[in-house]
């Protein structure tokens, strides 16, 4: 048995659900999804199971200690402890696939205000209930609100020392605006940077240009030098997003890390107002091709005593380590909300000015009965065809945003995936243990 964790754990009497999943290749595997566990088998109990020998599947079944179902993460009655705050519903770039009009959601461009910032992270840190404290800045472009994202990072210590919680920060950028006190800021605080860049100059260009037409690649890769070869404090990493237009992403990953990102993930695009540029049904394929050919790449650093740069990859094998088994996609509504400018509650930083993800106003606060009707009706085990899916409690169900947006068709390209990272575990752990120390 490779990984456990002690509190979820699945109900199988007269359940429809499949609650395990083989795993073909050189060595069977079998995959429970109560805990997340994997475990090799012999190759003939392997082919009972596959045939559905009874016999077999009730001592595998015994293998399971209890059968108790997945608790629901908000039954525990507290608010989110990360936020992260719209600054500037308005953005410097004008990129082709935006989902978020520049930050303006379908609305007029908007800046946040001091007040309404420090009250909603005061409003976080006193409700936290000891928990550490993310605070999130993002936009459009936060740094187009620099005066209040200053204010934001000294109010959160300031209050944050005051009810003895740590508390840290992140923001997601596109790296164009950055000056010398914007990378101290940075250095000098627990930031996890995310920067949108898309790989080298040809790819990220073609569709992340300024409001004339000039692409951006030169002037982000200026404005982070200082950031990459001195991050201090902060931890950054590379977000690219990949079009129908050129899937590759090995070229993505090569191209961000000669760069000097240590850290580089891909997001594949689902929504944008140029529908030629998002996935089809017939493009999942192709990209998983791809991701599994950057995993290779990278399986081959491992092997040389390197750590991961693929994000992707490296977040499913820890996931997949420390027994994931979830019932939702991500913190999305749970233990992270967003901020509009104004200061009303949504589920994600997706979700801005939506009504059907709107959790509260800044007047009243976070609502907990918006928050909870919104995520009952969106647990795994409520949605088809996810209850009946063996990757349910890996995959949560995927983005509640984009689902609603554009269904699920890339459901066997997340099965895909998954099944790959369960065999690749299997080989890390072998080969590379001390890769799960830190």
């Amino acid at each position: 048995m490779y990984s456990t964790v002690e509190d979820s754990e699945l109900t199988f009497a007269d359940s429809p659900q499949p609650w395990f999943h083989l795993i073909s290749g050189e060595k069977p595997l079998v995959f429970l999804m109560a805990n997340s566990r994997l475990f090799e088998v012999s190759p003939d109990f392997f082919a009972e199971l596959e045939h559905g020998n009874p016999d077999a599947i009730a001592e595998l079944q015994a293998t399971v200690p209890s059968a108790r179902s997945v608790v629901s993460p908000w039954l525990a009655d507290r608010a989110p402890s990360a936020i992260s705050l719209n600054l500037a519903q308005s953005c410097n770039l004008a990129c082709s696939y935006c989902y978020a009009d520049e930050g303006r959601f379908g609305g007029k461009q908007r800046f946040m205000s001091v007040e309404v910032a420090v009250k909603t992270i005061e409003r976080t840190i006193e409700q936290a209930q000891g928990r550490r404290v993310t605070i999130g800045f993002i936009g459009g472009e936060p740094f187009l609100n620099r005066a209040t994202l200053y204010r934001s990072v000294e109010y959160a210590q300031e209050v944050a020392a005051r009810c003895g919680i740590p508390v840290g920060f992140s923001v997601t950028t596109n790296g164009t605006l950055l000056n010398r006190s914007d990378i101290e800021l940075l250095q000098q605080n627990p930031f996890a940077v995310s920067v949108s860049i898309d790989g080298d100059a040809k790819i990220h260009d073609l569709h992340r240009s300024d409001h004339h037409g000039a692409g951006s690649f030169a002037t982000v890769v200026d404005s982070l030098r200082p950031l990459l070869e001195n991050p201090g404090r902060a931890k950054i990493a590379a977000r690219a997003t990949v079009t129908r237009a050129d899937l590759r992403v090995l070229e993505r990953v090569e191209a961000l890390s000669a760069i000097g990102f240590p850290e580089i993930g891909v997001s594949p695009l689902r929504t944008s107002p140029d529908p030629s540029l998002t996935f089809t049904a017939e493009d999942w394929s192709i990209f998983l091709q791809e991701m599994i050919r950057v995993a290779e790449s990278e399986w081959q650093r491992l092997l040389a005593g390197q750590d991961l740069r693929f994000s992707n990859l490296a977040i499913a094998l820890r996931e997949i380590h420390r027994g994931s088994c979830r019932p939702l996609p991500c913190g999305s509504a749970d233990n992270y909300v967003s901020v509009s400018a104004e200061g009303n509650y949504f589920t994600c930083h997706r979700t801005i000015d939506q009504d059907e993800f709107a959790l509260g106003t800044f007047a009243d606060g976070l609502s907990q009965t918006a928050r909870a009707e919104f995520l009952q009706a969106r647990t795994v085990d409520r949605q088809e065809p996810c209850r009946s899916c063996w990757a349910r409690y890996l995959c949560g169900g995927g983005c509640h945003a984009e689902v609603i947006a554009s269904g699920r068709h890339n459901c066997d390209y997340i099965r895909g995936w998954l099944d790959y990272c369960l065999r690749y575990y299997d080989r890390v752990l072998v080969e590379r243990p001390e890769f799960f120390d830190h």
